[in-house]
């Protein structure tokens, strides 16, 4: 009977070697199913932002401003990002509220502000040879500040003209 005993037992202790290796051979299995789900899912996240950073890349608008009193113009512009539009929009409430003033910390503030529109004009023209320089040298104060106030607008209604919207009616 003893012969018979040590075959139980090596029996159940090969059964139980059987067990384990199944039991770790899927925890193998498991984990790199788990790695593939979650490389699959990085990859998936990293394709994401590339879409939204090509989809912001592309997102332009034509901006319509006057040049002069009776000519109007067209440019080619990015749609500002939240961090442009922000500083357009804090730039534009700070400049309200110093507008007028006649102390000298406004007006050097107002100079700070203004200073810092040819910047973004630049940054937000698709054409790379209306930068900043030619936005500070090469048109008047209006134009420019017609260019901010249209790409403002444009942002804000969308890309289509009244024309444009009268024309799908």
């Amino acid at each position: 009977m003893p012969d018979e005993k040590q075959k139980d037992n090596t029996k159940d202790k090969s059964s139980l070697e059987d067990k384990q290796k199944q039991q770790l051979s899927e925890l193998k299995s498991k984990i790199k199913k788990e790695k593939d789900n979650k490389m699959q899912d990085a990859v998936k996240m990293i394709a994401t932002r590339e879409k939204l950073e090509r989809d912001y890349e592309e997102d332009l608008i034509l901006v319509t401003f006057s040049s002069s009193a009776e000519t109007k113009r067209t440019v080619k512009a990015k749609r500002p990002s939240q961090e442009e539009m922000m500083t357009i929009m804090r730039l534009s409430a700070e400049a309200a509220i110093y507008e007028g003033k006649m102390d000298p910390q406004s007006l050097k503030r107002m100079v700070d502000i203004y200073d810092q529109l040819p910047t973004l004009a630049g940054e937000l023209s698709v054409d790379k040879t209306l930068d900043k320089e030619f936005w500070t040298k090469k048109v008047s104060f209006a134009t420019l500040q017609n260019f901010i106030t249209e790409v403002i607008r444009t942002t804000q209604t969308g890309a289509l003209s009244s024309k444009e919207l009268d024309s799908f009616r």
